[in-house]
């Protein structure tokens, strides 16, 4: 079979989950006989105003970088919505479509794309598959959590017509498109410096229920691109849930399918064994959404109740400093092993309705427990025993008895799954 991927793109200008998970699955779908091409919104080339492709292979996968695709909100929120919603010629999809003659588009994210694109694909008769890696499309911001506040649990405020005070300009935005941008990434993270003690920000309260016509039209603009797709696969029950709240009459074929990772250290099935937790892990962005804050609040009481107790961080700026915790900074694979040597228990409080958590999976591969708030999609895989409401009414004493077995799927029995997903 013949696929063609639209994703964000390669390490180092593009990094995170989505990122990491696509390239995975092209990996192995490569190495299972199948034909890979990815699309992905690449540079900007302001001598020509119109997009176009340049071809290439990188990590053994042959690409086609859209150059001047429409702007990618990585690193700041939507304020100018009509920068978003430019129309094109189609050609140029055309011509691609017709060349390659792919079997399946798998669409990974709406970042970047063109309408035209999935309008072209539709009438080629070329199935389509989305994958739920965020919410971006049914909403502007990928978390759809602004300032404390999840949109998702909101049934007055709708977050299109909240978005705008939040949002980058798109001249912003379009840096990240820039091929200096890793290195003034890297740069950035060496020379910041931050303190991250307590969380001072109260949630906001008092949102606008004055309609923002331009973020309606944008929300259209998506939708109608949603409407092209044939095949959902959702990363989990969270993120099932989240989209057909938002979008009722959808008809879409679609099926729950857990995602993987070649950074598992273990497939099948995982003992978790019954042992004190003396340590305790927190692994992420150190990021409000994320239930950081929560985490150092819990941490600082759980260090006080005995004199051997220890917490961690690890995920992000290494500059940080927080009182009588160990930050451990970034990490990869070979050092995620090694920290998790450390740890207990990792707690992973997310305050956001997150679509998977595959960090989770990663730290259970090793043997690790691992606490989750329900709002996870990950929670599907979890063992009961390690879900939590919230961080406040925690038993590390209950954690430090749970004992069992979880079922970690491999990357090549998930892209099994994934090709038959592809029949629907």
């Amino acid at each position: 079979m013949k696929i063609l991927h639209y994703a964000l793109g390669f390490p180092p200008e593009r990094t995170g989950g989505l990122v990491k998970y696509s390239l995975d699955l092209m990996n192995e779908q490569i190495s299972q006989g199948h034909e890979v091409v990815m699309v992905f919104p690449g540079r900007v080339n302001f001598l020509k105003r119109e997009p176009y492709f340049k071809f290439g292979k990188r990590q053994n996968i042959p690409y086609a970088e859209l150059v001047n695709s429409l702007p990618l909100p990585l690193i700041g929120n939507i304020k100018n919505p009509q920068d978003f919603m430019k129309h094109t010629d189609s050609k140029v999809f055309v011509n691609l479509l017709e060349s390659e003659k792919p079997d399946v588009i798998h669409i990974h994210t709406l970042m970047g794309l063109y309408g035209e694109f999935l309008e072209e694909a539709k009438k080629h008769n070329i199935k389509i598959v989305f994958t739920t890696h965020d919410y971006f499309g049914i909403s502007p911001h990928p978390k759809m959590y602004l300032s404390g506040h999840d949109f998702v649990d909101d049934k007055k405020y709708d977050i299109w017509n909240n978005i705008r005070p939040y949002g980058s300009k798109t001249i912003k935005l379009r840096i990240n498109q820039l091929s200096i941008y890793p290195a003034l990434r890297t740069l950035v993270k060496k020379l910041k410096k931050s303190s991250a003690l307590v969380d001072d920000l109260s949630e906001q309260t008092g949102w606008s229920t004055e309609i923002d016509f331009d973020f309606q039209e944008l929300k259209k603009y998506y939708l109608s691109m949603l409407e092209c797709v044939d095949i959902v696969h959702f990363n989990s029950s969270v993120s099932k849930k989240v989209y057909e709240q938002f979008l009722p009459h959808m008809t879409w074929k679609n099926a729950i399918l857990s995602i993987s990772s070649n950074n598992i250290e273990k497939f099948g099935e995982i003992s978790l064994f019954a042992k004190p937790i003396e340590s305790i892990a927190y692994i992420g962005p150190y990021s409000r959404e994320k239930g950081f804050f929560e985490f150092l609040k819990f941490a600082t009481e759980f260090i006080s109740k005995k004199q051997n107790n220890k917490a961690f961080i690890m995920g992000d700026n290494p500059s940080t400093v927080c009182l009588n915790i160990s930050n451990l900074g970034y990490y990869d694979r070979n050092t995620l092993v090694e920290n998790l040597k450390l740890v207990d228990l990792v707690l992973l409080p997310s305050r956001w309705h997150e679509t998977f958590g595959l960090i989770a999976s990663e730290v259970l591969s090793t043997g690790t427990k691992v606490a989750i708030t329900r709002k996870m999609g990950v929670s599907d895989i979890v063992p009961d025993e390690l879900k939590i409401n919230d961080l406040q009414n925690i038993n590390i004493d209950t954690f430090s008895k749970m004992e069992g077995v979880v079922l970690l799927p491999s990357m090549k029995s998930h892209v099994q799954r994934v090709m038959r997903l592809y029949e629907l």
